[in-house]
C-alpha cells in the first residue's frame, strides 16, 4: 500500500494566501470590469481650435449584457479643478439615457479657450462606474472679431516667385507659457515653421479645399513646446493649391485670387495674460525657391533660389519687403477645419527601373496611388531634372500619357528641380500631388538607383476603422484594389480620380459611401462634403447647362438658388446636378446617420433634403418635359447620365436613364419619410410616403415585366431589389432574373455600371442567389475582375472596369483609380462576414450578424470599429461544423441569423440553456438578439 505524502504546512499557507489573493482579485475585477475609455471631441481626441463641442466615449467591460443606463459629464477649465471635483464650466449631473456620443453641452464656451472634461456612466444594474481619464479640447476662433490678424499677400504674384513670409516676436520675460496655439489658414496650401522647423512635417496641402467665395478652413496648431524663451520667428511658405488656380483646364480660370494667408498665434501665459501675434503688414515675404506651381499641371523649384535660414531667427531683413494687406476675393468666412488633414503616408521604393528608347529613366513603383515624388541627387549647379507621371506605360515601355487626361489640360504634367550642386540634394514638391504608378526621370548625368527616387503616398489621414480578409485570395484582391483606390481620392475631399480631374463628382459618391463607411471613419470627412455640396448650391446662375440626356443632346436649364451643381467643391462645376447625382444630397446625410447614428445631420440637412426630393418631383411633373419626351407620366424621371461607366458587351443592353433616375427619386422620397418620421414631421411623412408608392407604382406599371420577373437588366433588377421596388413575393424570381441575365448577355458574369455593380452581389446574395454572387466574385479568364490585373496590371480600380478585352481596348484613356467602382466592397463586410447596422437600431446600436457565404468558401472575419466599440465576426468551417465567433460592444446588441437552420451552441452551452437568448421574428426571419459580449457560436 502506497504512503500517503504530507504536504508541508508552509506550502499549505503559501497555497491558500495565493487562493485568498486570486479570491481578492477577481471580486475586485467583478467591482471595476466596467471603465469609460476613449474619450473624443467631434470624433477627435483631444482636439485644438474646434467650434462647438460633440462630446462621445466609449465603454469598456468584460462582462456580458452591459448596457448604459445614465451618464455624468464634468468639465472644468483647469485639470486640478476636475481632478477635486470642483468643476467650474458644466455639470451635468446623472443624466437617464444611453447615449454616448453626439452630446451636447449646455455650457457657454468662450472663444480660444481650453477645457478638460470627464464622464462616467451607470450600467444596467444601477451600478456607477469610476470618472474616465480626462480629455480636453479648445475652441477655435469662431467670429471674426476675434481674429486681431489680417490677411496679407505679396506684390505681383504673377510675377513672382511663390513667397516665404516670416514674422520675428517675443515671448514675455519672467512669465510662464501655459499654452501656444497657431490659428492658420494659407490659401491655396500653407506650411508653418517656427524656429527652422516645419511644425507638421507629414501634414500636406493643407487647409482641405472649399468654395472660398463662401468659407474657407483653418487649422489650429499647438505651439507650446515649440516655442523658446524669448525671441522666436514664425515662417510661412505660401502655394496656390486649389485657390489660386487658373493654368489647367486648358487655361481655364477657376481662381479664387493670388495666394493670401491669415496666421493668429495665441500665447497665454500662467497668469492669465496673453501675448497675440498677427499677420500683418510689419510681416515681411521674400521669392523663395518654388518658382511656380498648379495642383494639376506640377511644381517647379529652383534650389539656386532658396534663402538659408530665412524661418531662423537673426537673419537679415535684406532684401524683403514689406507684406501686403489682402484687400481682394478674401473668405467671408473661416471655419475650423475638423477632418484628418492630408498627410505624407507611406514612402515607396522602385520595384523596377528601365530606360526608354529616348533614354529617360522608368521607375515602377508597383501600385497606382496619389503621392508625390521624393528625388535624391547629386549633380552640378545648374542641372535641371524632369519628372513625369503616368499610370501605364505604352508599347515601347515609355510612359502612356493618355489616361492622365493631359489633353484637356493643354499640357502634360511634371515637376522640375534646378539642382544648386552642393552634394546631396533631396526634394519634393509641396503644393502639388499627382495619380501614378510610373514615373520617368530626365535630366540626370549620372546613372540612378531606386534611392534616386522614391514615391510619398499621400491622401487624407483617415483612420482605418474597419477590416477584412477571407481564404479566397481574389476577393481579397478586389478588397485591396478597392481600399487603395478610396484612400487614393481622399484629399480634403472625395475626387473622382487623383490625376486628370482631382474633382468631387456627387454621382461618384453615392455609388461607394456605404462600403466607405465600413472601412473608414468617414463621418466628419462627409460632414465637410456637405457643407462644401450646400454652399455651391447657394450659387443662382440662369441658363446652366443641365446633365439631362435625352438621344444624346444636351439641355439648358435655369437654377434655383439650393439645387446642386454636379461638382463640389471648386468653380469647374459641370452643370446643375442632374436627378441620379444630386441624390447625394439625400443620400449621404442618411448613410451619415444608418452607419455612424449621428441624427444631427439629418436635423442640419433636413432643407436641402427636402427642397431636393421635391425639385425632382417637379422634374417629373413638368409639362414641359414631357412634350419633350413624348411621355403622359406623372412620377418618371428621363433627366441623367444612367448607369455610370457599365463594361462593354455585344449583346448586353444598357440600363435606360429613366429607370436610374427615377429609382433615386424614389430612393430620395424613401428616405425622406424615414428622416421626417425620425425628426417627428407628420406633414412631410404624409407627403413623402406618397410619393414614394405614386413613384414605385408607376415604375412597376410601366417598366416591371411582371411574366419575366425582371426590370429589364442587371443593374434595374439589382436597384429594385435593393431600394425595395419589387413586388412583395416577387424578390427570389427577380433575383433569378439577374442569373439568367448574367448567363445570356454578360458570358456569366456582371454587366453593371457603378449604381448596379455597388449592389448585385449583396442582392444576389441576400435573396437565395449566393452562390451565383460567389461566382461571380470568383470567376477566372475574361469577363471577370481577375481580367482586371491579369490584362491590364491593375492595382487600382479603373473609371471602366476593364473585366473583357472589349472593355480594355475601349477604355484604355480612361483614368485607372475611380472609387465610384468600389462599391461591390460592402458586400464582403455585410455578406461574407456578415456584419451590418441593423435598422432597428442605426449606427450600430443593433448590429446585423448574417453571413451569407458559409457553404462557399473556408472561412472570412472582419472588424468595424463603431460609436460603440469593435465589432468583429469571424467564423471558419472546421470538420465537426462551423465555428462562429462574434463581438458586440458594450450598450449595443446583436442580432444574429444563423447561416444554418439547426441548433447550435454557445460559449460551450446548448441554445436552450442560454437565458440571455432572445428569439425574434423580421420579415419571416427566425434571428436571435444576443446582449453586448463574446460569444463562440458553434454549429
Amino acid at each position: 500500500m502506497r504512503q500517503k505524502k504530507k504536504i508541508p504546512t508552509n506550502y499549505l499557507l503559501f497555497s491558500i494566501f495565493n487562493i485568498l489573493l486570486l479570491f481578492n482579485a477577481c471580486n475586485t475585477g467583478n467591482r471595476a470590469v466596467t471603465s469609460v475609455e476613449d474619450l473624443q471631441c467631434c470624433n477627435l481626441t483631444n482636439p485644438e481650435g474646434i467650434d462647438h463641442p460633440l462630446l462621445s466615449w466609449k465603454i469598456r467591460s468584460s462582462r456580458q449584457g452591459v448596457a448604459q443606463a445614465a451618464w455624468e459629464i464634468e468639465i472644468a477649465s483647469r485639470q486640478e479643478l476636475l481632478e477635486k471635483g470642483e468643476a467650474d464650466i458644466w455639470k451635468s449631473g446623472k443624466q437617464p439615457s444611453d447615449q454616448q456620443f453626439g452630446i451636447q453641452p449646455t455650457a457657454e464656451f468662450k472663444e480660444g479657450k481650453s477645457y478638460c472634461w470627464r464622464v462616467r456612466i451607470w450600467e444596467n444594474n444601477d451600478e456607477a462606474t469610476p470618472w474616465s481619464k480626462p480629455a480636453g479640447f479648445s475652441i477655435g476662433l469662431l467670429n471674426e472679431s476675434a481674429w486681431k490678424a489680417k490677411w496679407i499677400t505679396y506684390a505681383d504674384p504673377d510675377q513672382h516667385a511663390l513667397p516665404y513670409f516670416r514674422k520675428s516676436f517675443s515671448t514675455e520675460k519672467g512669465k510662464k507659457i501655459s499654452k501656444a496655439l497657431a490659428y492658420f489658414c494659407g490659401l491655396g496650401a500653407g506650411e508653418l515653421y517656427l524656429n527652422g522647423n516645419i511644425v507638421d512635417p507629414t501634414r500636406f496641402l493643407d487647409p482641405a479645399q472649399t468654395d472660398y467665395d463662401h468659407y474657407a478652413l483653418y487649422s489650429t496648431f499647438d505651439l507650446t513646446d515649440l516655442l523658446k524663451k524669448g525671441e522666436n520667428l514664425i515662417g510661412v511658405m505660401l502655394g496656390g493649391g486649389w485657390f489660386a488656380q487658373k493654368e489647367a483646364w486648358g487655361g481655364a480660370n477657376f481662381s479664387y485670387g493670388a495666394p493670401m494667408l491669415r496666421l493668429q498665434l495665441v500665447i497665454s501665459y500662467q497668469d492669465g495674460s496673453q501675448t497675440i501675434v498677427g499677420s500683418d503688414e510689419s510681416w515681411e515675404w521674400s521669392e523663395g525657391a518654388v518658382q511656380k506651381s498648379n495642383i494639376y499641371l506640377g511644381e517647379s523649384y529652383d534650389a539656386n533660389q532658396e534663402i538659408e535660414g530665412w524661418n531662423k531667427i537673426g537673419h537679415s531683413s535684406e532684401g524683403w519687403q514689406k507684406a501686403l494687406i489682402a484687400t481682394k476675393n478674401l473668405p467671408p468666412r473661416l471655419v475650423p477645419q475638423l477632418i484628418p488633414p492630408i498627410r505624407k503616408k507611406e514612402f515607396l521604393s522602385a520595384q523596377s527601373i528601365w530606360q526608354d528608347s529616348l533614354g529617360n529613366w522608368i521607375y515602377d513603383f508597383g501600385v497606382n496611388v496619389a503621392a508625390i515624388p521624393l528625388l535624391k541627387v547629386s549633380e552640378p549647379n545648374g542641372t535641371g531634372i524632369t519628372l513625369r507621371f503616368a499610370e501605364g506605360i505604352d508599347q515601347n515601355r515609355g510612359l502612356d500619357f493618355r489616361s492622365t487626361g493631359w489633353i484637356h489640360h493643354g499640357e502634360i504634367f511634371k515637376d522640375h528641380y534646378i539642382c544648386k550642386g552642393k552634394g546631396v540634394e533631396e526634394w519634393s514638391p509641396r503644393f502639388t500631388y499627382h495619380g501614378y504608378r510610373y514615373a520617368e526621370l530626365s535630366g540626370v548625368t549620372k546613372k540612378p538607383d531606386k534611392e534616386t527616387l522614391k514615391l510619398i503616398v499621400v491622401h487624407s489621414d483617415i483612420h482605418q476603422s474597419g477590416t477584412f480578409e477571407c481564404a479566397d485570395g481574389q476577393i481579397n484582391k478586389l478588397h485591396e484594389l478597392a481600399l487603395r483606390t478610396v484612400k487614393s481620392n481622399l484629399h480634403g475631399i472625395p475626387t473622382d480620380c487623383p490625376i486628370r480631374e482631382k474633382c468631387g463628382w456627387l454621382g461618384d459618391v453615392h455609388a461607394y459611401v456605404k462600403m466607405a463607411n465600413m472601412n473608414f471613419q468617414m463621418e466628419n470627412f462627409w460632414h465637410k462634403y456637405l457643407g462644401d455640396i450646400r454652399s455651391g448650391a447657394s450659387r443662382e446662375e440662369k441658363n446652366t447647362l443641365f446633365h439631362e440626356r435625352y438621344n444624346n443632346t444636351f439641355y439648358f436649364t435655369d437654377k434655383a438658388a439650393g439645387i446642386p451643381y454636379m461638382i463640389a467643391p471648386g468653380k469647374r462645376l459641370c452643370g446643375v446636378a442632374s436627378p441620379d447625382w444630386g441624390t447625394a444630397l439625400v443620400q449621404l446625410p442618411w448613410w451619415i446617420y444608418v452607419y455612424y447614428g449621428n441624427q444631427l445631420i439629418l436635423e442640419e440637412f433636413y432643407p436641402q433634403m427636402k427642397q431636393w426630393t421635391l425639385y425632382v418631383h417637379s422634374l417629373a411633373k413638368s409639362e414641359e418635359r414631357k412634350k419633350l419626351y413624348n411621355r403622359e407620366t406623372s412620377s418618371i424621371v428621363y433627366q441623367g447620365l444612367g448607369d455610370w461607366c457599365a463594361p462593354r458587351y455585344e449583346s448586353a443592353d444598357p440600363t435606360p436613364v429613366e429607370f436610374t433616375s427615377t429609382a433615386f427619386h424614389y430612393l430620395d422620397a424613401k428616405i425622406m419619410e424615414k428622416t421626417a418620421r425620425l425628426l417627428g414631421k407628420k406633414e412631410d411623412m404624409a407627403l413623402f410616403s406618397l410619393l414614394q408608392e405614386e413613384i414605385a407604382n408607376e415604375m412597376i406599371a410601366l417598366m416591371y415585366d411582371p411574366v419575366n420577373k425582371t426590370f429589364g437588366t442587371q443593374t434595374a433588377d439589382a436597384m429594385a431589389l435593393d431600394l425595395g421596388i419589387v413586388p412583395e413575393g416577387d424578390e427570389k424570381a427577380v433575383s433569378a432574373s439577374i442569373v439568367k441575365n448574367m448567363r445570356e448577355k454578360s458570358e456569366g458574369f456582371m454587366q453593371c455600371g457603378i449604381f448596379g455593380l455597388c449592389r448585385i452581389g449583396s442582392m444576389l446574395a441576400r435573396h437565395g442567389n449566393a452562390e451565383a454572387a460567389w461566382d461571380m466574385f470568383t470567376k477566372k479568364g475574361e469577363h471577370s475582375f481577375e481580367w482586371m490585373w491579369k490584362s491590364t496590371d491593375a492595382t487600382t480600380l479603373w473609371e471602366t472596369l476593364p473585366i473583357n478585352e472589349r472593355t480594355r481596348k475601349a477604355v484604355i484613356s480612361s483614368s485607372y483609380n475611380h472609387p465610384m467602382q468600389a462599391g461591390f466592397d460592402i458586400s464582403f463586410f455585410e455578406d461574407i462576414a456578415g456584419i451590418s447596422p441593423d435598422r432597428s437600431g442605426y449606427g450600430f446600436k443593433v448590429i446585423r450578424f448574417q453571413p451569407l457565404f458559409c457553404d462557399y468558401l473556408p472561412w472570412a472575419r472582419a472588424t468595424i470599429e463603431t460609436a460603440y466599440g469593435n465589432v468583429s465576426s469571424s467564423w471558419v468551417k472546421k470538420e465537426h461544423g462551423l465555428e462562429w465567433e462574434i463581438t458586440i460592444p458594450a450598450n449595443s446588441s446583436g442580432l444574429v441569423a444563423p447561416p444554418y437552420a439547426q441548433e447550435f451552441t454557445v460559449n460551450g452551452e446548448k441554445m436552450e440553456n442560454c437565458q440571455f437568448l432572445k428569439k425574434e421574428t423580421q420579415d419571416g426571419q427566425e434571428l436571435y438578439r444576443f446582449p453586448s459580449g463574446n460569444y463562440k457560436i458553434v454549429f
